[in-house]
């Protein structure tokens, strides 16, 4: 009796008596009853979709060992989900009766060579026999491992057959990755010519939340040194030193948890209000905590700064406004579920008619874009949107950072992630140039690249080391108060990298990153960055995508050997860094005209290059006394670190970084060019009057992007008045 009333009180065992056999659903090992570790939404999932069918416990067998093996649940869900699916299609497009009539070699063969539903995609297909494939091995593997023969001999009815074959001797395989290929070409291709605006819009939206935070620390000093009762109103100007965009006034409400419960006590319960008037429990000193709600943002006129109309605000609203953070599908119905995907449909996070649910902003890592309990539950009861501003301002520092060092450097976020505040990884230091005698700063970061065993230097410049700064002193200040804490590498922990412990960069709370936690500041930094491929599909941005970019541009604009690429990326393999660097469908089409950006990069011509060593060393001989890192050239400074790649054509080249100090030089340079453009052209000499419009344009795009790195150096030092109003 007491047994019964223990599984009657399971919502497994009430959901499932009757559909799933006693043997699978009754089935315990020295831990306890299997069910009990498969999550609610998982065990909806399978009720809803799954029972009654000939695989039913054929599925609730893979579900059980999945769920038992350490997996997280959003993993489990997904690669359930895709299994499932298609083995349900094929059951019904071949309408078979029992799991005997399922030939399993020959269906999913048929299958594979698209004999059977042919209206699935390459990919569906692959992905599809891939998971059932590992999937029904693991439990056979289960099987064989966990359970005595006498327990064998009870779950064989319920194993799925295993295959015995291999995608590779299918086309499908080859297809499927060839348009994946494709798609990260065609995606290329999308932000190839934003390069510049990418990285400088990750600058200014780092900007806002520095701004939000600053304001958000003086509202709530006033409020404390004037004993002002919350909440408070406050406001302050946006994009004053923007120059085309308009100034825009943002207006808040400063909160904490018991002004906020006490202004909204229709929506909560006697004890709890109670408890917010005393400030005893969760609303003590100790477990009280300050927050914004964001009202509106206007436009404002230049000259009389009063508010015109409303306008959007900041770019991550959308995020917080439908709470998009973390297991957002979590005790939702099937219609909110659908409802939130569209939403991510519609910003690129996810393509049409996707299988899977999309979390790009679960972080996996606390302190990172995780709201808090109590400004997640009090959203709906808020007029405007509840901000909690430390953790926005942190991930948003993250997230700019991250894309700072994708786009400048090209490196893999494998390398990335090795960046830490200890000795050997950064160094700053002054180099003088022996031909004019000026002085320059170094600033470079150390990691192993993929498939070595020794760090490889990567450049990096100041705007770069500014942030990273940025995040060592609030370790120091904010968050650690002292020391930054050496911590255990975790991207890619479970494939079985391996790094030192060291006092890495992308960490919080004493923990390292892992792999979702860069997707997630990095989906949140470049969040609304709407782009799209020649098909009108939307994208978003990853790392490697933008790693994808800068092989392409550095090979197709910058015209670099494709050896001294591979270098840059720290390839080996000649033919991987052609299939990164392939021109564009727009680059044949020359409509990406107007793309040249320049970029760190680091080139280590004498470990390693495939051309003839003679030549090379002849090249390096003779160029040794005229070229080398931080070499001061005209509107900036060469970081190659050998040989010149283009032979000291230095503007437009990609191994320069633009200097804001250096803009005149590059002024006296395009006046001396078009000038002699002039020149050549009365002349007749047409193809000397093509060089100087190629030296033109490229000119002109590293004055485009000196701009932009001087209006994010006076967007960063603006510092808006804190308007109080009337409280």
């Amino acid at each position: 009796m007491m047994v019964m009333d223990e599984l009657e009180s399971k919502q497994w065992y009430r959901e499932l008596k009757g559909k799933v056999d006693d043997k699978i659903l009754l089935y315990q090992d020295k831990r306890g009853y299997l069910w009990d570790k498969i999550h609610s939404e998982n065990l909806r999932y399978f009720k809803n979709n799954y029972c009654g069918y000939p695989f039913t416990n054929h599925l609730a067998l893979v579900l059980v060992v999945m769920s038992n093996q350490n997996w997280s649940d959003l993993t489990i869900y997904n690669s359930f989900h895709f299994m499932s699916k298609g083995l349900k299609e094929l059951f019904q497009e071949l309408k078979l009766a029992s799991i005997d009539d399922f030939d399993v070699d020959i269906h999913l063969s048929n299958y594979l060579r698209k004999e059977i539903l042919p209206s699935h995609s390459d990919n569906k297909r692959n992905g599809f026999f891939i998971r059932y494939k590992n999937l029904v091995k693991k439990v056979h593997k289960w099987f064989s491992s966990k359970l005595t023969t006498e327990q064998q001999e009870m779950f064989a009815p319920f194993l799925l057959p295993q295959t015995t074959l291999d995608t590779r001797d299918f086309n499908v395989s080859k297809l499927a990755n060839k348009a994946a290929r494709s798609k990260r070409k065609s995606e290329t291709d999308a932000i190839s010519k934003e390069f510049i605006k990418i990285r400088a819009e990750g600058g200014f939206r780092l900007n806002q939340v520095r701004r939000l935070r600053q304001k958000y620390l003086e509202a709530l000093e006033v409020v404390k040194a004037n004993n002002y009762p919350l909440p408070f109103d406050f406001a302050y100007l946006e994009n004053e030193e923007r120059g085309e965009i308009s100034k825009e006034l943002f207006s808040f409400r400063l909160w904490d948890k018991p002004s906020f419960v006490l202004h909204h006590s229709e929506h909560y319960k006697l004890s709890t209000i109670k408890s917010a008037k005393t400030r005893k429990s969760t609303f003590s000193e100790e477990k009280n905590e300050y927050f914004v709600e964001f009202l509106k943002a206007e436009i404002v006129g230049d000259k009389t700064e009063e508010p015109l109309e409303k306008t959007e605000g900041f770019w991550f609203l959308p995020i917080l406004e439908h709470q998009l953070i973390g297991n957002w599908f979590q005790s939702l119905s099937e219609e909110q579920i659908n409802e939130k995907l569209k939403i991510f449909e519609m910003y690129g996070y996810r393509e049409p008619e996707a299988e899977n649910i999309n979390v790009p902003f679960q972080s996996n890592h606390k302190g990172i874009l995780s709201q808090g309990a109590f400004i997640s539950k009090s959203q709906e009861y808020a007029d405007g949107i509840l901000i909690n501003v430390e953790v926005l301002y942190i991930t948003s520092l993250f997230g700019a950072t991250a894309l700072d060092i994708f786009t400048s450097s090209g490196a893999r976020l494998g390398e990335v992630a090795q960046i830490h505040l200890g000795r050997g990884c950064l160094d700053q230091g002054s180099i003088t140039d022996q031909k004019n005698n000026v002085e320059k700063t170094s600033y470079i970061f150390r990691a192993i690249p993929k498939g070595r065993d020794e760090p490889a230097v990567f450049y990096a410049n100041k705007d770069t080391f500014d942030l990273i700064m940025e995040i060592a002193v609030y370790f120091k200040n904010v968050h650690y108060e002292g020391s930054i804490p050496k911590v255990e590498f975790r991207y890619r922990k479970t494939e079985g990298v391996t790094r030192t412990e060291q006092p890495y960069l992308f960490q919080l709370n004493g923990k390292h990153f892992g792999h979702r936690t860069f997707a997630c500041i990095l989906n949140f930094i470049c969040f609304g960055l709407i782009y799209e491929t020649q098909d009108k599909k939307l994208i978003t941005l990853k790392p490697h995508l933008l790693r994808h970019g800068f092989a392409t541009h550095a090979v197709q604009a910058e015209e670099l050997p494709i050896d001294v690429v591979a270098m840059i990326l720290n390839q080996k393999d000649l033919e991987i860094t052609g299939y990164y660097s392939q021109p564009t469908q727009s680059q044949v089409a020359n409509v990406v005209t107007d793309f040249h950006t320049s970029m760190t990069s680091q080139i280590d011509m004498m470990t390693e290059v495939l051309r003839q060593p003679e030549e090379i060393q002849a090249l390096f001989e003779r160029q040794r006394k005229i070229s080398g890192p931080f070499s001061k050239t005209v509107g900036g400074t060469c970081v190659t670190n050998k040989v010149c790649p283009i032979k000291l054509a230095c503007v437009g080249c990609g191994t320069k970084i633009p200097e804001p100090e250096q803009k005149h030089e590059l002024l006296d340079y395009l006046d001396w060019a078009e000038q002699t453009k002039v020149f050549y052209e009365e002349k007749g000499f047409n193809l000397e009057v093509m060089k100087m419009k190629k030296t033109i344009h490229d000119a002109k795009v590293e004055l485009k992007e000196i701009a932009l790195i001087e209006e994010y150096r006076r967007d960063k030092e603006n510092d808006p008045e804190l308007i109080i109003k009337k409280q």
